[in-house]
C-alpha cells in the first residue's frame, strides 16, 4: 500500500468517525429543568363556541361565584374574560363564527356557561366545548332558537379547583338579564 492511499484511507475513516460523533451528539437531549420565571396558564376553564357562517350572532354568557355575569355587554369580570365577541359578518372578514372565553381563577362556588341566540333568523345548531385544566369536560351541539338563552353546563368547584361530584348539570340559570 502506498503512503498516499493509507493517508486517504485514514482521513476518510476520521471523517466518518467525526460525522458519527456529530450525529450522536445531536441526539443527546438534556432533561429540562423547571423555569421559576414561567408564567402559570391564563385560565383553568376554557370555553369555545362556534356556529354556522352567515349574518348571525350567538353570545356566550358566563357566571362565576361572587361576580356579575360576563357577556358582550361586560367582557371581563373577576373570574371570566370573554376573549372574542363574534357578531357574525359585522366588522369581520372571516366566515368563521366563534366566541371564546377563559376563567383566570377558580374560586370555590358555582360556575354557569350559557349561550344566547342574539340574532338568529331561525333555529340553528351551536357547537360548544368546555375544557378544564387541559381536559375536555363538555363537547356538545345544542339547537338554539332566536332570542333563546340555554345553559350548557353548571358545575360547582371546591376550593382546590376540582368539580364537586354530582354538581354538574344542565339545569337552566338565567345570566343575560343578571348582567
Amino acid at each position: 500500500m502506498t503512503p498516499i492511499l493509507v493517508r486517504d484511507l485514514l482521513m476518510n475513516m476520521l471523517l466518518g468517525l467525526t460525522a458519527l460523533v456529530v450525529l450522536v451528539l445531536a441526539q443527546i437531549n438534556p432533561e429540562a429543568k423547571p423555569n421559576p420565571d414561567t408564567l402559570p396558564p391564563p385560565g383553568n376553564i376554557a370555553v369555545l363556541m362556534c356556529w354556522a357562517p352567515g349574518p348571525t350572532d350567538v353570545d356566550l354568557w358566563l357566571g362565576a361565584p361572587g361576580d356579575k355575569s360576563v357577556g358582550y355587554s361586560r367582557k371581563s369580570g373577576f373570574v371570566w374574560a370573554l376573549l372574542r365577541d363574534d357578531m357574525g359578518i359585522v366588522n369581520d372578514v372571516s366566515p368563521i363564527n366563534c366566541e371564546s372565553a377563559f376563567a383566570r381563577a377558580t374560586p370555590a362556588g358555582e360556575y354557569v356557561i350559557n349561550i344566547h341566540g342574539y340574532s338568529l333568523p331561525e333555529t340553528m345548531p351551536v357547537h360548544i366545548e368546555v375544557s378544564m385544566n387541559g381536559s375536555l369536560l363538555v363537547s356538545t351541539n345544542l339547537d338554539l332558537r332566536p332570542k333563546q338563552e340555554r345553559t350548557v353546563v353548571r358545575l360547582t368547584l371546591d376550593g382546590k379547583g376540582s368539580i364537586i361530584p354530582g354538581s354538574q348539570s344542565t339545569v337552566f340559570k338565567e345570566l343575560r338579564s343578571a348582567a
